[in-house]
């Protein structure tokens, strides 16, 4: 498993671009990936926690097979030299057989700059004396929305020298989104991704 950091424009890529940027990185580093089975083989890796676009991220993770043992350190190597600028490897982990690493909390910053509502303060207290925290989420297949309680995954919110930073537990039924967070103290869900940055990934 690798470790890696992105910044600046890359945080703006989808997943499944990650993932392609990640195939031809492995491909010029000829690194051995293994391959799935059938009429379209695929090389086998997974990111096990997707970041959302727009995102920056110190605590990022990507799970790649390989099709024979490498040393870990010459793959990190040879990797961060096909890499573009803004994703940096950072350390690399060799996972046991058959373990599949899961997230399960992440700490994010937001840093809103000089737009600091008034209450700010008044609004991280009132959220955290909350037992229930609705939010609407609009199911992308049929377009219907519907109200989650996010209360449960927020496990921390705290602010200071105008950084806000909040921890969310991640599990097998959901999580809440950082936007959702950043939405409920007073700001636009919609636009506010780029100010945020996944800080720390602590994994079961």
């Amino acid at each position: 498993m690798f470790d890696y950091s992105i910044d600046g424009d890359l945080r703006f890529i989808s997943h499944h671009d990650t993932l392609r940027l990640f195939q031809r990185a492995i491909s010029r580093a000829e690194i051995p990936v293994r391959y799935s089975q059938g009429f379209n083989p695929q090389p086998k890796m997974s990111i096990p926690l997707p970041r959302p676009v727009g995102i920056a991220s110190d605590a990022e993770s990507i799970v790649i097979e390989t099709a024979q043992p490498v040393d870990p350190d010459d793959a990190l190597q040879r990797l961060n030299n096909h890499t573009p600028e803004n994703l940096v490897l950072r350390c690399v982990r060799q996972l046991n057989t058959g373990e599949k690493p899961q997230p399960d909390q992440v700490r994010y910053r937001f840093e809103p700059g000089d737009a600091l509502p008034d209450d700010i303060e008044q609004q991280i207290e009132c959220l955290l004396r909350s037992d229930v925290v609705h939010v609407d989420r609009m199911n992308p297949k049929d377009k219907i929305s519907k109200k989650v309680d996010i209360r449960p995954y927020l496990l921390a919110l705290s602010m200071a020298n105008h950084l806000i930073e909040f921890t969310l537990l991640v599990t097998g039924q959901g999580s809440a989104k950082p936007a959702e967070i950043a939405g409920l103290l007073g700001f636009n869900p919609q636009t506010i991704n780029h100010q945020l940055r996944r800080m720390e990934v602590r994994w079961r």
